[in-house]
């Protein structure tokens, strides 16, 4: 099911909050889109919320996709300004002036299933001619075609800067240090022993081609993904997923479609009693349509009993694996002062086949332990062979003076969306529907300690999946009744057969304004406080009391459209049609 699509529809047969959705979902897209091209932060605000606009006034037919035409139109919008603004030449070096082309070609677009792909960090690196198209193909994943015409270029000429993208993308990540690590796995598990019960975070070092460069996994006990090198769990999510069992009273949450992830997270064993009260937060607000927006929140600053020692301005250097490049470690050797070694207990050791465990101790109590191995498992699957082979170990667990230890620093910055779920109904709910989950991390390892915070968002709708929309137009014969409401018989009946007794519209020419700001409950049109001059003439100037100059638009007969400011600059309209619609601004007198 194309949910964008239905969502649109549901909006344009008067659904607002479908709308409100949308927005959602693609403003921040649309911001990062736009400011590629314009490179105006303000500018990209402003010209998202015009795109928006455009959308809302001008129906999309229903056979084409809502994505491909969201960004022809922000694309349009944002050469447009360039044009107003006397830099056309500037965006000419990277796309071929197509606006014009872009208008005719908004309704001949191609549906396509939705996904996204969030590589947001990694297409950063890029020059800025390959930064779109890389961005629309990978994390958008529009075809070719789609984001030829998006572009304005040559099919060809798009298939090359995707190309030569990716091959920048990859020797970018490789030069700092990402490359592939073969045999080498390092496992990082952070432990907060309460009562005897296990919480666990697992990180893997980088390596380009994966999501801010982490696979992250659903849950403790997901499968590991071989093709990877990077798997990441914390369990935010299972946070917020457990917090939407018990809000709508189930034991687990099933859909009517087989998702593994969220067979995964109906298996976990994690759950808010193994953390500490202070260290989490869960937020439950109720949606526009009465679905569940839940908010998590988990942070923990470790620090170790005593600072390692850091390597990194050391005259030997050591490389991670088969990587290239010098890693920074710290540690202890024969240099460290011996009080560090207390931070170490070793809990197994086997030097013959390179496979051993360490727990490294901090003040707050909280355990983190690192693991060295070279097989293939699921974390929780690591987590049970490290519990086995403690309890088997008899050799010394101290950590000895003549015993040395190297640990790299680590730092992941991440962020997933679980396009699986979106759209998924769960069972025996009345049409819940997931609609958006997203889980982000933020994790350092230093000399230090630990740093860890995180964070999950899942949101569900009732948004009639599976009932065919109604669509209630009083556009022919239809007959009104009055009556009270405990009476049985109405005391007013109208049969209406034509429209002699229905008012018409008047025919005018003039342009009409819609001031956006003034929408009720519409947060996404609210203006920044602070006067903003919009106009001035030869006596007066003239400003709105907040900064909303792209929210009050001029509609013209012919369909065109433009922000007051544009149109009195350019003569189109005159001050007096503000008063007519009952716009309101401030005249202040110039200075003589």
């Amino acid at each position: 099911m194309d949910l964008d699509k239905k969502l649109y529809s549901d909006y344009l047969n008067g659904n607002k909050e479908a709308f409100e959705l949308l927005y959602n979902k693609y403003k921040s897209k649309i911001e990062y889109f736009i400011y590629n091209i314009v490179k105006d932060y303000d500018r990209a605000e402003d010209l998202t919320q015009e795109t928006f606009i455009y959308i809302m006034q001008n129906k999309l037919k229903e056979e084409y996709s809502f994505k491909h035409l969201i960004y022809l139109v922000a694309k349009s919008k944002a050469i447009n300004f360039i044009s107003v603004e006397n830099r056309r030449t500037e965006i000419n070096k990277i796309y071929t002036n197509t606006s014009e082309q872009i208008e005719k070609d908004v309704l001949e677009i191609i549906t396509k299933e939705e996904t996204k792909k969030d590589l947001m960090e990694a297409i950063e690196l890029l020059d800025e001619r390959y930064k779109n198209a890389v961005y629309l193909a990978n994390i958008e994943e529009l075809s070719y075609k789609e984001i030829s015409s998006i572009l304005g270029e040559s099919l060809q000429n798009t298939k090359n800067l995707i190309h030569r993208g990716k091959k920048q993308l990859k020797k970018l990540l490789i030069k700092k240090g990402y490359g592939e690590m073969k045999k080498v796995l390092i496992v990082i598990i952070c432990i907060v022993l309460l009562s005897g019960v296990v919480y666990a975070t697992t990180i893997m070092l980088k390596k380009y081609n994966t999501n801010h460069n982490i696979s992250m996994r659903p849950a403790f006990q997901s499968t590991l993904d071989e093709n990877t090198i990077n798997n990441l769990w914390v369990g935010t999510l299972d946070l917020a997923w457990k917090e939407l069992e018990e809000k709508i009273g189930k034991d687990k949450i099933e859909l009517i479609e087989n998702v593994e992830i969220a067979n995964d997270l109906n298996e976990s064993k994690f759950s808010k009693k193994m953390l500490d009260e202070n260290d989490y937060e869960i937020k439950v607000e109720r949606t526009p349509t009465n679905g569940y927006k839940i908010d998590t929140t988990l942070k923990k600053k470790l620090n170790f009993l005593e600072v390692f020692d850091n390597f990194s301005y050391d005259y030997n250097k050591w490389n991670f694996g088969d990587g290239e490049n010098y890693i920074k470690y710290f540690g202890i050797n024969n240099s460290t002062l011996e009080e560090v070694n207390k931070n170490i207990e070793i809990l197994f050791y086997n030097n013959e086949s390179n496979d051993f465990a360490v727990k490294l101790k901090t003040k707050e109590g909280d355990e983190i332990i690192l693991y060295r191995t070279d097989d293939k498992k699921s974390f929780d699957e690591y987590y049970q062979d490290i519990k086995n082979k403690s309890n088997s170990y008899t050799g010394n667990r101290e950590f000895a003076e003549d015993d040395e230890i190297r640990i790299p620093f680590v730092r992941v910055n991440g962020m997933i969306s679980y396009d699986e779920l979106y759209g998924k109904e769960i069972k025996d709910s009345n049409g819940l529907i997931i609609f958006d989950v997203t889980q982000n991390v933020n994790f350092s390892l230093n000399e230090k300690g630990c740093n860890l915070s995180s964070s999950a968002s899942m949101v569900t709708e009732y948004l009639g999946i599976g009932n065919e929309p109604k669509y209630c137009y009083f556009n022919d014969t239809f007959i009104i009744f009055m009556k009270e409401a405990n009476v049985d018989n109405p005391y007013f009946a109208l049969k209406v057969d034509n429209d002699d007794i229905l008012e018409k519209i008047e025919e005018i020419d003039e342009p009409k304004i819609l001031d956006y700001t003034m929408m009720k409950n519409s947060d996404r049109y609210k203006a920044e406080e602070g006067e903003c001059k919009f106009f001035e003439d030869e006596n007066y100037e003239y400003y709105f009391s907040t900064k909303k100059t792209a929210f009050v638009q001029v509609y013209f007969k012919d369909g065109e459209s433009s922000t007051v400011e544009w149109a009195l600059k350019n003569g189109k309209i005159s001050i007096d049609l503000l008063d007519k619609y009952g716009i309101e601004y401030i005249k202040k007198e110039k200075n003589k």
